[in-house]
């Protein structure tokens, strides 16, 4: 059809019009989305963009889908999306005996959905009410992270702490005077879990000058405030499994210095509480 000029064309016993430069382009596209795919796989937005009749290639959406085209979600798509609009139907997880708390029926619906979100490298926003547990879902996420965690990286030769080693520390950001409370938290209910509280309250300068890859290498958590993000750069020179922004309405001002700090966190995935 491209070698034919424009006009009608006899196609199947039909008549079709063909326009040679639109379907030029709508072919440069499909190559472009089928080159990707062969090249990384699609990734999930690119995946929801299609869903959604938008163009990939650009940040141009339709108005609407052609009638001539039809985007469905394969099996594993189609699965992950029904797990993110009703996560009660989700996969149990299982902290296990670390977690010292008997997690209520919507709390294990919530670690279910952080995790699938952590997982496929989203964001997620936890709002739940003053009380309904926010600190305890996270922790038996980070519970669930390390367990998991641990399986597959079992046998690893001990060495300098890798960019996978060091990345399975996560970094949770809070006002300061919050801090000691998620230490009591963590010691009360998530003992294992191996936390440090980077802040002047718990370290002397030298140790926060002093803070890098080996001194956080098998951390489970770093704890910090907004305040020491911004004099701490260490704490911003890090991979992270999980950015934890707890009370993140302290980000709510795009232009603020740790508002700023805050995004340039490097992480694989981000929560907000």
């Amino acid at each position: 059809l491209l070698a034919a000029s424009n006009g009608l064309h006899l196609m199947r016993g039909r008549w079709v019009e063909v326009d040679r430069e639109r379907l030029e382009q709508m072919l440069d596209e499909f190559q472009a989305v089928e080159t990707a795919a062969a090249k990384d796989g699609l990734s999930f937005g690119e995946a929801m963009r299609l869903l959604a009749g938008a163009h990939v290639p650009g940040d141009i959406v339709a108005d609407s889908a052609p009638d001539w085209s039809s985007v469905v979600a394969g099996p594993w798509l189609k699965k992950t999306l029904a797990g993110l609009r009703d996560p009660a139907q989700l996969a149990q997880l299982d902290p296990g005996a670390a977690l010292r708390a008997t997690l209520r029926p919507y709390q294990q619906a919530g670690v279910r959905w952080l995790h699938l979100l952590s997982s496929l490298g989203l964001g997620a926003c936890l709002a739940d009410d003053m009380g309904l547990g926010k600190t305890m879902q996270v922790l038996a996420l980070l519970l669930i992270l390390r367990k998991t965690g641990d399986a597959s990286g079992a046998g690893r030769a001990a060495s300098r702490p890798s960019d996978d080693e060091t990345r399975r520390a996560s970094l949770l950001v809070a006002p300061a005077s919050l801090l000691a409370n998620w230490a009591a938290e963590i010691e009360r209910f998530a003992p294992t879990l191996t936390a440090i509280i980077a802040h002047p309250s718990a370290m002397t300068g030298a140790e926060l000058k002093a803070l890098d890859r080996n001194r956080i290498a098998g951390v489970d958590l770093v704890i910090t405030s907004y305040g020491s993000l911004l004099r701490v750069p260490a704490l911003l020179a890090m991979p992270r499994r999980l950015a934890i922004l707890d009370e993140a309405q302290a980000i709510k001002t795009p232009g603020a210095k740790q508002t700023r700090a805050a995004k340039q966190i490097d992480a694989q995935a981000r929560i907000a509480l």
